[in-house]
């Protein structure tokens, strides 16, 4: 018999049942799929690139997993007469981020810019738990794939957490770095001890991108409040600012590796000596320990909270996204740097 007087038959859904199912699919499915938005992303961001460049994994055996790769870009290789330049991101990033540097700087020398492990399209393992383990297995990655490339020197630009790495390899392989340039380097003022604590007792806040994982689609959205975006000139925004907000979400949202890395070395372990002895320890100050003959730059946007420093050359109207909010100053001084080095 039909349902009367305006009730509902039984064989009919919940109202709410239909669309909460929808929506969980539709989730699920952005989740399976990140690793292929990853690629998808990327490919529509580096195809604004002129300059011919070539894309591949570099295996560097069990530096931290049972078979790490890092994914690599090489552009002017063709060049033997200059050191090349090896491009470092900055945390929850890749190397897409250098999309506005590439053209540019790879019109004077040879240029790679790669995925650290643990970020954008490397391999993704477990780092240890251990700072100084950790920032060691960094190292080793980086030196893996110097080692596969046979680049016997070159100048490592930083930008970020790619900074505090490209300082650690240099302490660890002084002569197989002819120059620093580190652009907005993470751990450049010392860390005070008395925050070490409460770092450790709120570390779940310092890893917000879990929470990209579990909302989907609605990431860029989030993105917004957990931490600054860059903020492109108007002649990129309309070009590229949707193209690389879509990479860093992606970028963000693939499995915890690298950010969990970070964690690990934002917070060490406070009981540790290393901890004490090495973390403890501003960016500026492991600097000093770098040998005599290995030169070093720092570039700081003007609205960053470096921008104070002395030792900065300072990029007007931009703020930590350095190399992307103004990326034709940016250039040039790493050009000038490089031409420097060259003389």
């Amino acid at each position: 018999m039909a349902a009367t007087g305006g009730g509902r038959s039984t064989s009919e859904p919940l109202p709410l049942i239909e669309p909460v199912r929808k929506i969980l699919k539709w989730l699920l499915v952005w989740s399976l799929s990140s690793d292929q938005k990853l690629r998808e992303a990327e490919k529509e961001l580096l195809e604004h690139l002129v300059t011919p460049c070539q894309k591949f994994y570099v295996d560097i055996g069990g530096v931290v997993g049972k078979s790490d790769r890092i994914w690599t870009l090489a552009m002017s290789t063709e060049d033997r007469k200059h050191v090349p330049l090896v491009a470092l991101h900055g945390r929850g990033s890749g190397l897409g981020s250098w999309l506005l540097n590439l053209d540019v700087l790879a019109s004077q020398r040879p240029v790679y810019a790669i995925d650290m492990l643990g970020f954008g399209r490397s391999s993704r393992p477990m780092f240890s738990a251990k700072a100084d383990i950790c920032d060691m297995q960094m190292v080793l990655a980086l030196e893996g794939w110097r080692e596969q490339m046979n680049l016997p020197q070159m100048i490592l630009l930083g930008h970020c957490l790619g900074s505090f790495v490209a300082v650690s390899y240099a302490l660890a392989y002084p002569d197989r770095v002819k120059h620093l340039i580190l652009a907005e380097p993470w751990g450049f003022k010392e860390t005070p001890s008395q925050a070490l604590g409460l770092l450790n007792k709120i570390s779940f806040l310092l890893n917000p991108y879990w929470i990209l994982r579990s909302v989907g689609p609605l990431a860029s959205i989030l993105l917004n409040y957990t931490e600054p975006q860059p903020h492109l000139k108007e002649r990129y925004r309309e070009l590229l600012e949707d193209k690389l907000d879509h990479y860093l979400e992606q970028c963000k949202a693939a499995t915890p590796s690298g950010e969990l890395a970070f964690q690990t070395l934002a917070q060490g372990d406070v009981s540790s000596h290393i901890r004490r002895h090495w973390h403890s320890k501003s960016l500026m100050e492991r600097t000093h320990e770098l040998p005599a003959h290995l030169g070093f730059s720092f570039i700081g946007g003007a609205q960053s909270p470096m921008h104070s420093h002395p030792h900065l050359a300072i990029v007007k109207g931009s703020g930590h996204y350095v190399h992307l909010e103004q990326p034709e100053e940016f250039n040039q001084h790493v050009l000038n740097i490089c031409h420097t080095i060259d003389d």
